[in-house]
């Protein structure tokens, strides 16, 4: 078991497994589709929604490879 490789799962990065494949699915906006309106400054939802899911995206993987990645160095 000690043989297998860093990237599987296990207990210790489960967490960021399941992170960011809720942050894939989330991107995929499969609940706006064929949408356009309403507009907030003249802009679409859909525009903010992805800002902020990029927003969420940038700030986990930030903390993920500050943390994360200095078990294996």
């Amino acid at each position: 078991m000690k043989n297998l490789p860093n990237w599987l799962p296990n207990k210790n990065n489960i967490f960021w497994y399941l992170l960011f494949f809720l942050l894939f699915i989330f991107s995929l906006d499969f609940w706006g589709w064929n949408k356009s309106n309403p507009f907030v400054l003249g802009l679409p939802l859909w525009i903010y929604y992805f800002i902020i899911i990029t927003l969420f995206t940038s700030v986990a993987f930030y903390i993920f490879s500050k943390y994360f990645w200095r078990i294996y160095e």
